[in-house]
């Protein structure tokens, strides 16, 4: 034992100021590293340089950099992890742009419509990341020695990696899932707004106009989206509408729009035709919902198996098992 009661003994040399000051500053090298990269960044060029000494380029900047969503809740990490990501993202993105898993077009529409502001190279950055984390996992199990089943072995630390690697791929299309269900839940309401419009003698743009202003939910913000190109010139209705489908992907709201294109090319009423609409999208939301009820009670079956059936078998057999035992004694 030392002077001090402790098992081991301290150096004197090792509490020195310049032992500790280098640690110190090969870590702040490293944080200012990660945040500013000064390495490897390309400079701007001439002509980049012209636009930020504009005034307006320089606000339409600033707006363009606040329509980022960050992908960290931490400043700190997003600050020091983000550049990394988008590096890391944008060379995984060309390595599998060549074997044709880049992703491409339908991966840029998902995310434009799932993940407004997440660019392909983050997304692809996440992806990295979570599969590191995944290929972690195991191996700092068995460091900390949780080993329930002996050595996690190598092949399932590349499981870990490959599922944390398709995890971000599977939640974008659960977010995708369930913006088609929100539309098809909305769709019914909307298309109602459109009926007593078209009943009241509006034509199709006050009728979308009075929709858009008076519903709620993606669908909603689609089409305020659409007349606002209509009121400003930049579309007609049915370029407007096209747009709207292309945007939203969803496949009832597209069959919805080519109805409306029809009735307004061909001059139908739209009050058959909205209430038709109406109808049969007020179908498919019933049928829907009663396959979700069907799922949620197959869902139930193992928590009840597991936890609920036990319990009431303890709660019955035990005391009957007790008076069993004091009629037999």
């Amino acid at each position: 034992m030392t002077p001090f009661g402790l098992p081991f003994a301290i150096d004197p040399e090792a509490l020195q100021l310049r032992v500790l000051i280098w640690p110190l500053l090969f870590g702040l090298g490293v944080y200012l590293l990660l945040t500013a990269q000064p390495i490897g960044r390309p400079k701007p060029d001439l002509s980049e340089r012209l636009r930020r000494l504009d005034v307006d380029e320089r606000i339409k900047m600033e707006l363009e950099r606040h329509d980022e969503r960050p992908i960290f809740a931490s400043r700190l990490l997003e600050s020091m992890l983000r550049p990394v990501m988008e590096d890391v993202g944008r060379l995984l993105r060309a390595l599998l742009g060549r074997l044709g898993l880049g992703g491409g077009e339908e991966l840029e529409r998902k995310l434009r419509v799932a993940r407004p502001g997440v660019e392909p190279i983050q997304f692809f950055g996440e992806k990295a990341l979570s599969g590191l984390i995944g290929l972690g996992v195991f191996p700092l199990m068995n460091t900390l020695g949780i080993q329930p089943f002996g050595v996690w072995p190598v092949w399932l630390w590349l499981v870990g990696f490959a599922a944390g690697f398709l995890l971000p791929d599977a939640d974008l299309d659960r977010r995708l899932a369930g913006r088609r269900t929100r539309a098809v839940m909305e769709l019914p309401v909307l298309l109602d707004m459109l009926t007593i419009a078209a009943s009241a003698g509006l034509a199709l743009e006050q009728a979308l106009a009075l929709a858009a202003r008076q519903g709620q939910g993606a669908v909603a913000q689609e089409l305020r989206h659409a007349v606002r190109e209509m009121a400003l010139g930049q579309r007609s209705v049915v370029e407007a509408l096209e747009a709207m489908a292309e945007r939203a992907a969803v496949p009832e709201l597209t069959s919805v729009v080519g109805q409306l294109e029809a009735a307004h090319e061909q001059g139908l009423p739209l009050v058959q035709t909205l209430s038709a609409q109406a109808e049969a999208l007020r179908e498919q939301k019933r049928l829907r919902i009663v396959a979700e009820g069907g799922k949620a009670s197959v869902k139930m079956v193992l928590p009840v198996a597991l936890f609920i059936l036990p319990v009431l078998f303890v709660v019955l057999l035990v005391p009957a098992a007790v008076d069993l035992m004091r009629l037999g004694g």
